[in-house]
């Protein structure tokens, strides 16, 4: 099986939705290979239908609005958690990157929600100094959405930082 990153330089929220329709068409004529469409803006995802070789995506860093405010022109993250959790796709993941602090159980609750397939977990790998979470917190969001069940991936290391490495 080939995985393909569609549009992994940019986000589709920003192209026109003929545009949009053309991607989808394209994906839908490879029906063996599975693509990623990742946005943050998870309105996007309303304006075509997702064929059943995608995977959608997007990015919850944190659940504390002020945390991202003036960082970038995406919904906040409770919007963007709204809206992904209305979606009806059977494919959906969700990236937890860069995190920032957090509160432990409304993250899990969000994400128990979403109900992805796959979560990505990582650090600032942008050395951006955001407001990151204590080890001991990213170890027990891990820890316990891995209990539930979910497929957590860490992405990046903190082996400076902290002494430990996202490896076994």
């Amino acid at each position: 099986m080939q995985f393909i990153f569609t549009c992994s330089s940019g986000d589709i929220a920003f192209c026109p939705t003929e545009y949009l329709k053309e991607i989808i068409a394209r994906i839908q004529s490879e029906p063996d290979k599975t693509f990623l469409i990742q946005s943050k803006d998870p309105q996007a995802f309303n304006r075509a239908i997702s064929p059943k070789n995608v995977i959608l995506g997007t990015t919850l860093e944190t659940n504390r609005n002020k945390l991202c405010e003036g960082t970038s022109k995406a919904p906040n993250p409770s919007q963007r958690y709204k809206d992904f959790a209305k979606v009806n796709h059977p494919l959906k993941i969700v990236t937890i990157e860069p995190v920032m602090d957090f509160d432990l159980n409304v993250m899990i609750d969000w994400i128990e929600n979403i109900n992805p397939c796959m979560i990505w977990l990582g650090y600032d790998s942008g050395k951006n100094k955001l407001p990151e979470p204590d080890l001991e917190k990213i170890r027990s969001l891990h820890w316990r959405l891995a209990k539930k069940g979910f497929v957590v991936i860490l992405k990046t290391k903190q082996k400076e930082k902290h002494g430990v490495s996202s490896k076994p």
